[in-house]
């Protein structure tokens, strides 16, 4: 009989500390702060010194626009990172062997790593053109156009991609 009320005394009391315990860990919580003030500045504030005039700048180079080189208006493709281009000839590989699922996995992949490429979009929608989604091609080379700007070549290659999976996929194709 004695063990069983030390036990029962003694039992609560861990409960009671507890909640004693997390009844001030929640009022500390609620407790304002005093404001943190800035340590004192120097008694006397050092002077800046003025600004020297400095050389002239130079003119900036003139501003061309990208139809008026010699070139005839088509600027080079961004290169591809080397692995993105590894990337592109697996893909190529595999759309060779007429593996058009693992070709447009591969072709994703790199469009994570070179969002901004427009010859990636183009050959994604070019595969998927392949593999008879015009609705989903239709869109990826409206994608690769938009991003294609100044590139003549592949705006014409992507306007015509367009064109064609606006024919099969039944939607206008601008």
């Amino acid at each position: 009989m004695t063990i069983y009320s030390r036990s029962r005394r003694f039992g609560a009391l861990p409960y009671r500390w507890a909640a004693v315990a997390l009844c001030l860990a929640v009022s500390a919580g609620c407790a304002q702060r005093a404001a943190v003030k800035p340590p004192p500045s120097a008694a006397h504030p050092v002077p800046t010194p003025a600004p020297t005039p400095g050389p002239k700048p130079k003119p900036a180079a003139p501003v061309t626009k990208p139809g008026s080189g010699a070139s005839g208006g088509a600027k080079k493709l961004p290169a591809p990172t080397p692995a993105v281009a590894a990337l592109l000839s697996d893909a190529d590989k595999a759309q060779a062997a007429g593996q058009l699922d693992n070709a447009a996995a591969t072709l994703e992949r790199a469009i994570r790593m070179q969002p901004r490429n427009p010859d990636l979009w183009y050959r994604l929608a070019a595969i998927r053109m392949e593999q008879n989604q015009p609705c989903l091609a239709l869109d990826l080379a409206r994608k690769s156009k938009v991003l294609a700007k100044g590139h003549s070549d592949l705006i014409e290659k992507a306007q015509a991609l367009i064109d064609q999976a606006g024919q099969l996929g039944g939607a206008s194709g601008n």
